[in-house]
């Protein structure tokens, strides 16, 4: 079997083979066709100068008819000058009869010529009447009748040679068409078979191919000649089986996975979610089934579910925030009712990510924090009254610390004063813990009162820098103010919004080391003003943001461990949003949003420290 270079090969040579001998037979043709018609250019000069000679002949018998009636002197010299000129004529015609292999030459009647001209020329006058019409009458008639014989044996084989050339242009004409019908058929032909035997096949591996590569891995490529492409065909059909035994395997792997996934949500007795980075819901286990009821097994149509809708505005909003970029883990208490109980839910949304860091989506655990949040009621009232009750003795403590450190109840050793000015730190430590539990128990029960007004940003910037200017310069911690003068006003509580940043900027002098920076700023961001107190500090670790916030967390032992805490719900309270970034080694960023009061479209930066 020919593999497919031979049969392109072997078609071509073929058809050059062909178109070659069809040249050869034309060109054969036209070279017998010019041959042709150069025998015919040869006769018709043959004719014409032979019918010159037999013209001139002809008056030359004129002459002599008319001499032999008079013997004229005139007439004598028209007579020679004409036979002058009909042996002219004959000398003329004799190459081209010469050249005509099939008429007789001419040498024979220019000779007689010659012979009757000579007689006459010799000839008296006297004898000019006679000699006309005995001499040259006859013999000139004798001279015309054979150029006459020759004329007829010329034209004769003119027609011959007529006939000769039509047939030899019509066999031409069938030739050129022949060949042209041929050589379109042989095209025909080899393109046909080309197509058949070559691209036919070619168009079928390609689209097998192209079918394989869309991942239609059951597709083969069938080749049966032995050729490179019948290897190419055959190495494409094996890397199609490999590709499909390597799709199964992954898919049992991708199916094993799911299952084990399913397993692990569905194992979780919290109600658990799982949505894609639009929110969109992907997955619920079974304990968030038999809290939303049976309709949420359906995924669209949780929307339509008591408590759905928030359920998924929450988890939305976490997303969109991407919280938990920064490590925060937000969680978000949602109050719902189930049936005729009211119940409180915390929702702890987790981003999903590839390796890349994309956001593919998050999982939402639903915790039921109801009889946790009523412990919490009642912690707030024990701590509210307690702090109350505690508030007037620890006064009392710390009047007669103070007495006592003044001398007015005698004179102190050194070891008794020091040990007084560490009961009065701590005194005062604890006055600070007992007015941020008050605090925070006022804004939990809801009996702080805001008291909102109009506040230029770097009004509060400038007040906060001002009160720890002293501070910053004793640790050599220089403090910066970065803001616009005419930024919009925000609607905040004045002794709240001080108190948000004396525990932020407290913070930082906190970790921030001797030569360190605090930087201030206050911009727009989206619909409201973006406070960030930033520091040059240490950092917080990572795992550690997610509770940054919560109460009694601070891990160093010189706070009360509420500030934070304290800063979130004045936050929240004023309607605004607090996050926090930290890179160990390169410092901490806390960042407070407050609503925008009004807008001016003027700026003009301002910058203290």
């Amino acid at each position: 079997m020919l593999s497919l270079y031979q049969r392109l090969i072997l078609g071509f040579l073929v058809l050059i083979a062909l178109v070659g001998a069809l040249g050869m037979l034309v060109r054969h043709s036209f070279v017998h066709l010019s041959a042709l018609d150069a025998q015919q250019q040869t006769a018709d000069a043959a004719v014409g100068a032979l019918s010159q000679v037999q013209a001139s002949i002809a008056r030359e018998q004129v002459l002599a008819a008319h001499m032999a009636s008079a013997s004229d002197r005139n007439l004598y010299t028209q007579l020679l000058a004409q036979g002058s000129a009909t042996d002219q004529n004959i000398t003329a015609a004799t190459p081209a009869i010469a050249a005509d292999q099939q008429v007789l030459s001419l040498q024979e009647l220019q000779r007689k010529h010659a012979q009757l001209m000579a007689q006459l020329k010799s000839a008296g006058p006297e004898t000019w009447q006679r000699l006309a019409s005995d001499t040259l009458r006859p013999q000139l008639d004798e001279i015309d009748q054979s150029i006459s014989d020759d004329l007829r044996t010329l034209f004769s084989s003119r027609t011959i040679l007529m006939a000769t050339l039509d047939h030899q242009r019509f066999l031409l004409r069938a030739r050129l068409i022949a060949t042209s019908g041929t050589s379109l058929i042989a095209a025909i032909a080899i393109a046909v078979v080309s197509l058949l035997f070559v691209i036919l096949p070619i168009r079928r591996t390609a689209k097998t191919a192209r079918l394989i590569g869309q991942g239609d891995l059951h597709q083969r490529i069938e080749w049966r000649n032995r050729d490179d492409l019948g290897d190419i065909a055959t190495e494409i059909n094996r890397m199609a089986i490999r590709l499909r035994d390597l799709r199964e395997t992954e898919s049992g792997r991708r199916q094993m996975e799911q299952q084990l996934s399913d397993a692990v949500v569905q194992s979780i007795f919290e109600p658990v979610i799982v949505t894609d980075a639009k929110g969109h819901v992907l997955k619920l286990n079974q304990a968030s089934t038999e809290l939303l009821g049976e309709a949420a097994s359906d995924r669209m149509a949780l929307t339509n579910t008591p408590g759905g809708e928030k359920i998924l505005n929450a988890i939305r909003n976490a997303v969109s925030m991407q919280r938990a970029m920064t490590g925060e883990g937000e969680a978000t208490l949602l109050p719902m009712r189930i049936g005729s109980a009211q119940r409180s839910y915390r929702l702890r949304t987790s981003p999903m990510r590839d390796g890349d860091g994309k956001l593919l989506g998050a999982v939402t655990v639903l915790e039921d924090v109801t009889e946790m949040q009523d412990i919490d009621r009642f912690k707030t009232r024990f701590l509210t009254v307690a702090s109350e009750k505690l508030r007037d003795p620890l006064q009392r403590l710390r009047l007669a610390i103070y007495t006592l450190t003044r001398g007015h109840a005698g004179e102190l050793r050194p070891l008794q004063t020091e040990l007084l000015a560490g009961a009065s730190d701590e005194a005062e430590k604890l006055d600070d813990l007992m007015a941020d539990l008050i605090e925070v128990a006022e804004l939990d029960t809801g009996r702080r009162q805001m008291k909102l007004e109009r506040l230029r940003p770097i009004d509060i910037l400038d007040d906060t820098y001002h009160r720890f200017r002293e501070q910053a310069r004793e640790k050599n911690v220089e403090i910066t103010v970065n803001a616009f003068s005419d930024l919009s006003h925000v609607h905040a509580d004045r002794r709240a919004l001080r108190s948000i940043m004396d525990n932020l900027l407290s913070n930082a002098m906190r970790y921030t080391p001797t030569g360190g920076q605090i930087r201030l700023v206050a911009s727009e961001f989206k619909d409201g003003i973006q406070f960030m107190v930033q520091d040059s500090g240490r950092g917080i670790e990572a795992e550690r943001l997610s509770t940054i916030f919560g109460r009694f967390t601070d891990s160093s032992g010189t706070g009360t461990g509420l500030g934070l805490a304290l800063v979130r719900r004045l936050v929240e309270t004023l309607g605004g949003q607090v996050s926090v970034e930290s890179r160990l080694g390169q410092g901490t960023t806390f960042s407070f949003t407050l609503p925008m009061a009004t807008a001016v479209p003027s700026r003009h930066q301002v910058e203290i420290g």
